[in-house]
């Protein structure tokens, strides 16, 4: 986006551009770089839709449906999965079961994040009710979110580890969401869809959304402006590079969906 003509001396207009704002794949270029100095490890990226949205799960998203709806989703779906998916988790297997949940569909209390910026940007421009808005490109350092989190060395949570393990198993026991505990987990690939993504998670033991958290600041997360009125030319310049619906999503499903738009 530009503001409005500044006058040099010389009387000729010119166009400041905003470095904060991506109309063009070569600004998510640079802002990879730019991020890249920042954060001393592998960045994490997450794209929304609209702008406004702050970073919160989406099981915390549904506060009327009460405080037993996170774990009564959950059994429900460990209790039926089996029967429709061939390769489910075994019993007792928590965190393989929170993730499988969560790459289908399912509300956690996982937020997704992508190795990719490329892909965090397709992300945030399929959905064609928001298309014409502004969106966000997140930028997260997990390592450092977990040695402020936890008050340790930089590093990930394995799943197994004890503060992901309490947060993972409250998951299933019908207690209020108030621990305000948020961790980047290290990722078991237990779906083609993660691989493929490069998916990675963090997990929320509360509401509060991890933007705006005390101690949270431009060496944690870091947040840059989509252009509503450049999201159709993103999404060519993506599809250009490979990335797109049946790319991003390895299914019949979105296969046929993208084929279908396709003309001869």
């Amino acid at each position: 986006m530009f503001p409005e003509d500044l006058l040099t001396s010389a009387g000729v207009a010119e166009k400041t551009v905003d470095e904060s704002v991506i109309q063009d794949l070569q600004d998510v270029l640079r802002i990879s770089q730019q991020v890249l100095a920042a954060f001393p490890d592998q960045p994490w990226w997450r794209g929304h839709a609209r702008e406004s949205w702050d970073l919160v799960p989406h099981v915390y998203r549904r506060p009327e449906y009460g405080p037993r709806y996170e774990a009564n989703i959950a059994n429900t779906f460990v209790k039926l999965a089996p029967t429709r998916h061939a390769n489910c988790p075994a019993p007792g297997q928590a965190a393989r079961w929170l993730f499988l949940m969560q790459h289908y569909g399912l509300p956690t209390r996982l937020l997704d994040w992508t190795e990719s910026p490329l892909l965090a940007v397709y992300l945030a421009l399929r959905e064609e009710q928001y298309r014409d808005e502004p969106g966000a490109l997140w930028a997260l350092n997990p390592f450092g979110l977990n040695a402020l989190v936890l008050k340790a060395e930089p590093g990930l949570c394995q799943p197994g580890q004890e503060d992901a393990n309490e947060l993972i198993q409250l998951v299933f026991t019908r207690v209020p969401a108030t621990d305000d505990r948020v961790i980047g987990l290290v990722t078991e690939e237990i779906d083609l869809r993660m691989m493929v993504q490069l998916s990675v998670f963090t997990i929320h033991g509360s509401p509060r959304p991890l933007n705006g958290r005390p101690g949270i600041g431009p060496a944690h997360l870091q947040k840059f402006t989509i252009a509503g009125a450049a999201k159709g030319h993103l999404l060519d310049q993506l599809a250009s590079l490979g990335i797109r619906e049946r790319t991003v999503f390895p299914d019949l499903e979105h296969l046929a969906a993208d084929v279908r738009r396709l003309r001869y």
